[in-house]
């Protein structure tokens, strides 16, 4: 049985990857699945994965203070949350 499997990349890669595909004779998809089937081969990625320190993005450490509140206003909980459901009426009697 064949799946789908589905990626969302940036458009410039993209359309840099169906050009690799087309120079080497092989189309996207197929291309997928060589990885795909090489990552369950090697029980993991086929090849050496490496980035420059640059490229990884630094989180700002939040200071405690930043930490505490900082999804004050994300979330309205109504003035009924604690009222019994109605549905559970007739367990609460």
């Amino acid at each position: 049985m064949v799946v789908q499997v589905s990626t969302r990349v940036d458009k410039e890669t993209k359309q840099q990857f169906d050009k690799v595909c087309e120079f080497i004779g092989v189309s996207p998809s197929n291309a997928l699945s060589i990885l795909i089937k090489g990552v369950v081969n090697h029980n993991g990625i086929p090849f050496t994965v490496t980035v420059t320190p640059e490229a990884i993005p630094r989180k700002k450490k939040m200071s405690r203070e930043e930490v505490f509140g900082c999804m004050r206003g994300q979330f309205n909980i109504p003035d009924d949350f604690d009222a019994p459901l109605e549905d559970f009426k007739e367990y609460m009697e």
